[in-house]
This record gives C-alpha cells, sequence and structure tokens, in this order.
C-alpha cells in the first residue's frame, strides 16, 4: 500500500476530515488533499507526526515491506483478470509490471503474476509478438534459482515446459533431474494431523481439495495416453481410454466438458466429421451450465467460482476462435 493510501485510509479510520488532519498538522487541508491523491508527498519534517496522528509507525507509512501478503496477492491477480476484460491483455501486463517494480523483492508475486499472464494470454487470445513471452521466460528463469524451494520447484516447472516445446531437450531433462525429490505433502500432514485431532471441519476441504487435484492428474495422464496410442496406432486402446476418461470425470461428479476432449480427438483424427461436430456442441452446451459441487459429497465445501470461471473463459475462448474463423 502506497504512503497516500495508508494516510487516506488511517485518517478515515479515525473519523478526521482532511480539515481536521490539516489543523492538526498545521499544514493546509489542500495539502493533506495533495498528500492522498498521491499528487505530492508530506515534508520529512512532518512525518513523525503525522505517524503519531494516524497512530502508526514510520515503517508501516512509508510502507517499507518487501513482500505483499498472500492475500494481497490474490486480491491483485483477481484485478489483474478484472483489468483483461475491460482495458485488454496489454494494460494488465503493463500493469503487473508496475506492481513487481513496486515489490521487486516479492518472488511470490512475481510468480503469481507470470502463472496468470501466461494462461490469459491463451484463454483471451492476446496477440504476442513476442515481447510478453520474452518477459514471462525471463521471470520464470529468475525464479528458478530462487532460495525458496517451493517458487524454485514451480518455476522450475514451467521453465521446463518452455524447454520441451523449444526442443531444448537436453536441458529439460537436466533441469528435471534437479527439481526436488521426496518433496513432503503438506496438506496431506495436515489433514492427517486435524484428523487425529477431531478436526474434522479443516480436515474435510484438505481431504476435497486432494481429491480434485487427484482426479485433474490422471485424467491428464490418461490423455497423454490417448496421444500415445494413437501415435502407435493402437486405435482400440485409444478409444477404451477415452472412455475410461468420461467414466471417471462422471464418477467425480465434474463439468462433462472436463471429460470431452480426448473423444473430441479421437474423432478428428478418424476424420469423423459428424461426430467431431456432435461432440463439440456437447462440450458448449456444458460450458453453458454451471458447475454445482454442493451436490457432490465430494466438493461439499467447494466454492465453484474457480471452476466456472475457468468454465466461462473456456467459452469465450471458443467464441473468440468461431469469430476469427
Amino acid at each position: 500500500m502506497r504512503i497516500n493510501e495508508i494516510i487516506r485510509e488511517k485518517r478515515r479510520a479515525l473519523g478526521l476530515t482532511q480539515e481536521e488532519a490539516a489543523s492538526r498538522l498545521g499544514v493546509t487541508a489542500s495539502a493533506v488533499n495533495k498528500w492522498e491523491r498521491g499528487a505530492s508527498l508530506p515534508d520529512i519534517t512532518l512525518l513523525p507526526a503525522l505517524a503519531r496522528l494516524l497512530g502508526v509507525d514510520l515503517n508501516t507509512l512509508l510502507d517499507f515491506s518487501e513482500d505483499m501478503s498472500d492475500e494481497q496477492i490474490g486480491e491483485f491477480v483477481n484485478s489483474l483478470d478484472a483489468e483483461v476484460k475491460k482495458e485488454g491483455y496489454a494494460a494488465a501486463f503493463e500493469r503487473a509490471e508496475a506492481k513487481i517494480r513496486e515489490y521487486p523483492g516479492c518472488e511470490k508475486l512475481l510468480l503469481s503474476a507470470a502463472y496468470y499472464l501466461d494462461g490469459a494470454q491463451y484463454l483471451y487470445g492476446a496477440e504476442d509478438t513476442g515481447q510478453y513471452r520474452q518477459k514471462l521466460d525471463g521471470w520464470y528463469e529468475r525464479l528458478a534459482g530462487s532460495a525458496d524451494p517451493d517458487v524454485r520447484a514451480q518455476a522450475l516447472v514451467m521453465v521446463i515446459n518452455r524447454c520441451r516445446s523449444n526442443g531444448e531437450l537436453g536441458r529439460a531433462e537436466a533441469l528435471i533431474d534437479s527439481l526436488p525429490r521426496n518433496t513432503v505433502d503438506r496438506s496431506e500432514q495436515l489433514a492427517l494431523l486435524y484428523t487425529a485431532q477431531g478436526r474434522l471441519d479443516e480436515a474435510r476441504p484438505l481431504w476435497q481439495s486432494r481429491v480434485l487435484e487427484g482426479i485433474s492428474e490422471a485424467v491428464t495422464a490418461m490423455n497423454h495416453l490417448v496421444e500415445d496410442a494413437l501415435k502407435c496406432g493402437r486405435r482400440e486402446d485409444a478409444e477404451r481410454i477415452a472412455r475410461a476418461i468420461v467414466d471417471v470425470n462422471a464418477a467425480a461428479r465434474l463439468p462433462e466438458w472436463m471429460g470431452l476432449s480426448a473423444l473430441i480427438g479421437l474423432a478428428e483424427a478418424a476424420g469423423d466429421e459428424d461426430g467431431h461436430a456432435s461432440l463439440v456442441e456437447r462440450l458448449k452446451a456444458s460450458l453453458e451450465t454451471p458447475w454445482e459441487p454442493g451436490g457432490s459429497p465430494l466438493y461439499s465445501t467447494f466454492s465453484a467460482g474457480g471452476v466456472n470461471l475457468l468454465t466461462e473463459r473456456i467459452s469465450e475462448m471458443l467464441i473468440h476462435e468461431a469469430e476469427n474463423d
């Protein structure tokens, strides 16, 4: 939070008008107004008195913190999504860069912004002349050297993905070998602890989250096996795995569209235009139906917001592609 925002927020919390704050500090109301708008800064000699008036220390007033909290980062990423929809991808990217410059040492902010902008470029069909890709790759490379093992591991995965897609297979293999081994699953350990303590309401969301993550990972792996079977000419195996994906998706009570990609790929590979068109229509119909996780005991603690937001973005992408055909 910038100094002008801190002054405005703290003054309002104290119930002071700009005129009252100005009177106590011996300045004009116009000066306070300029501080709060960010048009000017308080004179350095006024800072101790201003901090005392607002009930904060100088560090808080001047915001010497190098990091943003996880909550602040989440709110900022959500605001980037709103920015993309309203002002476009370029404006959101520029805003992200400004925030990163404001908190140059906050690696979690850099990683979260990179993840979002990477996905948004695809989901919203943003045009990239290469400048965005170059910056995103640079951020991942920087974070791959982080002292924070979680940040480093996540960034390394993204660098490996880029190496694989760019044909740098030797480097990708070397980076895979450098990934942390035997990492303890923190969420599982917490869920087991909460269960042992009888804190079932806290354990349940963790177990349910693991169910969704596990199913997602399994379906992703099965989709790769479909591709493998098709490349090796094992059409029957590919069909059986694709049907298994649909069955798993249905049993897990997930939106239908999540299980259709393998079937669509099969129809396309077989040149079955009618079957492909029919499956695409099923996918579009599913995208128009909001997911309601509360109807399943597997996800009773979940909010549907994340999945439905993803559904909305994919639907927008399909519309965008259809308009450009």
